[in-house]
């Protein structure tokens, strides 16, 4: 390896930095970025801290190596305070994913293998089915794979767009998608009728939408409670084009989250 001298190592060092860090302005800027956009500048820098921090690694090591302890706190120290402006920067991002309501834990249900099996387990436990949901249980994939467990996020039109104006299912999903959100498999639909609280707040289960026998209407199914009880029903919320206000609300699936972009900090100021 190059021998590299500490002290001019630790310049150069510190004036690349400026390519990769936020100023305060920066992030008030960067909070205004549509979320898509905040990813990839995030990314950027990240990937951009990274190549700085396999520097500063290789200036600590070689300080080491010819004794300059005071060298090598030096460089480590400047790291960590550089550090503290990415780790920032990802907090920003993952607030932004924590704006979501409720938030429900969802195990498939293994006794629901079939449109028959699902209205038997809901009749069961108490809730109503209207004939086009049952009509639209006999279109679901059955054979579809799910995973072992879900997290099912509850969110109001007005909370994923931050204002209070109407927007069609398609619109919806597709500001969803944008926000890291994914469609629920129609197969859950019951295991979320089941787990969702008999007395909650109407809420459509958004999935891909269902044709009903007899009709050329296009459904979701939702979760609705009225003087009869507690119902899983259709909803109209899947015509693409129909429009919703902001206080409707939606389930959508939550991507798992990926393991924390700031360990390999950590990792290193462990050194």
């Amino acid at each position: 390896m190059e021998n590299l001298k500490p002290q001019q190592n630790t310049q150069n060092l510190e004036s690349s930095n400026s390519a990769a860090l936020l100023t305060e302005s920066e992030l008030n800027e960067y909070k205004k970025l549509p979320k898509e956009e905040q990813k990839k500048k995030q990314e950027a820098r990240l990937k951009k801290l990274e190549e700085l921090q396999n520097e500063f690694r290789k200036a600590v090591e070689e300080a080491t190596k010819t004794g300059n302890v005071e060298e090598a706190q030096k460089l480590k120290t400047a790291f960590t305070e550089k550090a503290e402006e990415l780790k920032q920067l990802i907090a920003e991002t993952e607030k932004s994913e924590e704006k979501f309501g409720k938030v429900l834990e969802i195990i498939p249900d293994k006794d629901i293998i079939s449109a028959e099996t699902a209205i038997e387990k809901l009749k069961k436990e108490g809730y109503l089915i209207s004939y086009e949901v049952k009509s639209m249980l006999t279109r679901v994939n059955w054979k579809e794979k799910l995973k072992d467990s879900y997290e099912i996020i509850s969110i109001s039109v007005g909370e994923l767009f931050g204002d209070k104006k109407l927007y069609t299912y398609a619109e919806i999903k597709a500001k969803a998608i944008e926000n890291g959100l994914e469609l629920v498999p129609a197969k859950l639909a019951p295991s979320i009728r089941l787990n969702y609280e008999k007395s909650g707040s109407e809420t459509q289960i958004a999935t891909k939408n269902i044709s009903s026998s007899g009709y050329n209407y296009r459904y979701i199914f939702s979760c609705t409670i009225n003087r009869s009880g507690s119902w899983l029903e259709n909803s109209a919320a899947g015509d693409d084009g129909r429009g919703w206000s902001g206080d409707k609300r939606f389930f959508f699936v939550r991507k798992q989250k990926p393991q924390s972009k700031t360990s390999w900090i950590h990792k290193f100021l462990k050194l």
